[in-house]
């Protein structure tokens, strides 16, 4: 008999994959989330019976397991209910753990680049013909939506490291990216995702890590060799001369890189990469890696990553109006704002940046370090703090991000999402590149600025049309002497 999966928060991105695998496997699902939206409609579209707001009735239609996640309150109205009826209750990891378990699992984790390496993994495998599963949190071209349910034993998953959870899943080969001050709660009561210091998310990233069967990590990132370089199948990637997987004759181009990549045996794969930056590079050394640990070869397979053009807001390209070009990115850490805005200048353009700061614990701990990279563009909109649905912390202001970057040198200002894509709109030139910073909604200004310049060439277009219609029919001329 199939079971009936509930899924609460469906129209999260992690939930929307495992809602749409479960379907896949036959099972009856439904879910609810706050509001409507774009993945809602598409979870209908697919056949899942999705409403929207929260409501202990949802349960009381004969629903065998309701799957929650780290941000939802263990005494929600819909939780308690569950409970009540006796109804298995389980988290959104917990279900990504029984995938790892049926599956060799290729599973992808870190503070950065989890997404898109993720996304150059099955990218790679599909290129090779390995048909894996994937679960990934963003949208991948070719895939539907974030998922694929394969035919092979292989499963290519990103890991959100913010779910303490994740130290339990158990992987053929675990990737780790890199590790850093962020998800950590420190001195504030949030704990909804969150771990409550750096040495937490450290040991659960060791445990992660001991419980694979192989480990994969890069060697360029700091603290990593003494925190994962003693695990007895680890291998390491990276420009580091005693890497196993070596990069080499990196060339960075606009949009995007060439390198080589020196393989253990000896052999070498040639890379050309169609998205740009040091850290484009170091998620493809560590996709290849990942895949050659696989036992796909990488050097027949590695001319796919010509053709990546990334994963969903990740250095999104909305349009080139007018001469400009304007970019959405989820880069919402200091460390990823740097990157993408030290990628965003290498092109020679005027560098326009939307800032939307996300969440606020995250905000009250790193708002200087956010401050100091948002500086790196030419002009810096600072929009109000994405809480994510946490609460307010008193002394946290975005103001204070506007007045170090100024003190920086820089123009600031603090907009809305109206006032900015207005604004932009308004003073768009060629040459320009508008990149729009954040994990909330901040895309949204990047969309309407494409969408007004779009709206403007359609009248100015029209008008042209009109004169040249009353060019080639001038109005008779009149006969009667007057009125």
């Amino acid at each position: 008999m199939n079971r009936h999966f509930h899924f609460m928060g469906i129209g999260g991105v992690s939930m929307q994959g495992l809602a749409r695998w479960y379907l896949d496997e036959g099972m009856r699902v439904s879910g609810c989330d706050a509001s409507d939206g774009p993945a809602l409609a598409a979870l209908r579209a697919a056949g899942v019976d999705v409403r929207v707001g929260h409501d202990p009735s949802h349960l009381d239609e004969d629903v065998d397991v309701l799957v929650t996640t780290m941000a939802v309150p263990r005494d929600h109205p819909e939780v308690v209910r569950a409970r009540e009826l006796g109804i298995e209750v389980r988290l959104r990891i917990e279900l990504l753990a029984d995938l790892f378990r049926r599956r060799d699992a290729i599973g992808i984790t870190g503070t950065h680049g989890k997404s898109t390496t993720t996304g150059m993994v099955a990218a790679l495998m599909l290129a090779a013909g390995a048909d894996p599963s994937v679960q990934i949190g963003a949208a991948l071209p070719g895939l539907t939506g974030n998922m694929r349910h394969g035919g092979s034993r292989f499963l290519v998953a990103e890991v959100d490291e913010s779910d303490p959870g994740f130290a339990d899943l158990t992987a053929y080969v675990a990737v780790v990216t890199n590790l850093e001050d962020d998800h950590v709660a420190g001195d504030f009561d949030e704990r909804r995702n969150y771990h409550a210091s750096l040495a937490d998310l450290e040991h659960a990233t060791r445990r992660y890590a001991e419980r694979a069967e192989r480990v994969l990590y890069c060697a360029d990132w700091p603290g990593l060799d003494t925190l994962l370089g003693d695990h007895p199948r680890a291998l390491r990637y990276g420009t580091a001369l005693d890497a196993d997987y070596r990069v080499e004759a990196l060339a960075l181009r606009t949009g995007g890189a060439e390198f080589a990549l020196c393989l253990p045996d000896g052999r070498r794969a040639q890379v050309q990469l169609g998205v740009p930056g040091v850290h484009n590079v170091m998620n493809a050394a560590a996709a290849l890696a990942a895949v050659d640990l696989a036992g796909v070869d990488v050097v027949a397979a590695a001319p796919a990553l010509a053709d990546f053009r990334g994963v969903g807001r990740r250095w999104q390209i909305w349009g080139e109006p007018n001469g400009a070009q304007v970019v959405d990115d989820y880069a919402h850490h200091p460390t990823e704002v740097h990157a993408t805005l030290t990628a965003a200048r290498a092109t020679g353009r005027r560098v326009r940046a939307v800032l939307q700061p996300h969440r606020w614990v995250r905000t009250a701990r790193h708002w200087p370090a956010l401050a100091d990279a948002a500086a790196l563009a030419d002009e810096v909109l600072v929009l109000d703090v994405y809480a994510a649905g946490e609460r307010a912390i008193a002394g946290v202001d975005v103001d204070r991000i506007v007045e170090r970057v100024r003190a920086a040198g820089r123009h600031a200002e603090r907009h809305t999402l109206a006032s900015a894509t207005a604004y932009l709109a308004a003073t768009l030139e060629a040459g320009d590149l508008i990149v729009t910073l954040g994990a909330g909604d901040v895309w949204r200004v990047a969309e309407g600025v494409v969408a007004a310049a779009a709206a403007a060439e359609a009248t100015a277009a029209a008008g042209v049309a009109t004169a040249e219609v009353a060019t080639a029919n001038p109005a008779p001329e009149r006969v009667d002497g007057g009125a």
